[in-house]
């Protein structure tokens, strides 16, 4: 097997023989260029990735500002010596996280552009994941422990085979569960540059520093952590494991080309047609693939409320897509709780493995 296989254009669906460089879809001559060695499978990709270099260029400007603000916040008169001493600790941590972001995704993206439109989530929202994923760990603090006992609850002795993660973020869980349960290979997908660019690297072997900027402090001490961000577990090589920028409602790979589709916080979060996407990650999967599933069920606030579907009504959605579900867990998991400020939440976590039936559904 190649090292990615059973590739289709995500305009128009031809299949798709990827090259070193750019792949260039013969059907319809669209351009799919790489980014830090990851192939861009989206429609527009050099949109996006003109799009992801102005997201670097607003970062390091928003990150300037940060610093300069806390830096004359702590110049002002009548201030404890400690206040002082906490403002200056905090933009030096913000600072330091901006470059240790830089380091890693500049070269990835060939430089950064003029500041563009809103910050890539992974920065904003789901830094966390990276800490958690690949950091965390080293202090005690595993949360994809308890993620991966569940999943292994519901697994048993069934071996994954070749897998499709659809929201791989930082891409933790995708490669604990390639290294625990029989993958042949994994196929890693996400849309966000930070987080998967790290990723890629953190798999293949690769040491990261990432300082974690925290405002949520008990002691100025607690302000900042620099991690050293690793894959404790050994690296992968690219036939093993694969990182791709794609759109996971839609991911560009012939029908029936896995043994099993993963998709961890990604159903209540990205899919807008929950029926449509079940239909998805059948025709992606061979007769009696596996769907392994983990989420919270908690939708954003624009999601309609009749689409805000329950652990019943999901259940009632694949076995309409063609699945059968083989067996079904909760339980509450620790969710983004920092050992440097002792801060985050706790979650009620749906886990369900459905299998691919053999009937044709809808």
């Amino acid at each position: 097997m190649s090292a990615l296989s059973d590739v289709v254009c995500p305009a128009c669906r031809a299949a798709l023989h990827v090259s070193a460089e750019v792949t260039v879809c013969g059907a319809c001559g669209k351009a799919y260029p790489r980014v830090g060695g990851l192939l861009v499978l989206l429609p527009e990709a050099e949109a996006h990735v003109q799009l992801w270099r102005g997201q670097l260029g607003l970062l390091l400007e928003r990150g300037q500002k940060t610093f300069d603000g806390l830096r004359d916040a702590a110049a002002a008169p009548d201030l404890l010596d400690s206040t002082r001493t906490r403002l200056l600790a905090l933009g030096q941590a913000v600072r330091q996280q901006v470059t240790d972001v830089q380091a890693v995704l500049e070269p990835a993206l060939g430089g950064a552009a003029a500041p563009g439109q809103g910050l890539p989530r992974g920065v904003v929202e789901y830094v966390g994941y990276l800490y958690r994923d690949w950091g965390w760990p080293s202090v005690g603090y595993d949360e994809n422990a308890a993620a991966l006992t569940s999943l292994a609850e519901l697994l048993g002795e069934r071996a994954l085979g070749r897998v499709l993660v659809l929201g791989a973020g930082a891409g933790g869980l995708a490669y604990e569960l390639h290294r625990r349960h029989g993958a042949t290979q994994t196929i890693a997908v996400d849309v966000d540059p930070f987080l998967l660019v790290m990723a890629e690297q953190l798999v293949r072997g690769k040491t990261i520093p990432l300082t974690e900027a925290s405002l949520k402090v008990l002691e100025t001490s607690d302000v900042s952590r620099t991690w050293q961000l690793m894959a404790s577990g050994g690296a992968l090589g690219a036939e093993a494991f694969q990182c791709v920028f794609a759109d996971g409602t839609s991911p560009p790979f012939a029908p029936g080309s896995f043994d099993s589709v993963v998709t961890p916080w990604f159903v209540d979060q990205v899919p807008r047609d929950l029926p449509a996407f079940a239909a998805t990650v059948r025709r992606l999967l061979r007769t009696g693939g596996l769907w392994l599933n983990q989420g919270p069920l908690i939708y954003p606030e624009q999601v309609p409320f009749e689409r805000r579907y329950s652990q019943d009504e999901l259940f009632e959605l694949a076995a309409a897509a063609g699945f059968e579900r083989l067996s079904a867990s909760r339980r509450s998991l620790r969710y983004l709780v920092s050992p440097l400020s002792g801060h985050g939440k706790i979650e009620t976590v749906l886990s369900c493995l459905w299998r691919r039936g053999a009937a044709e559904k809808g």
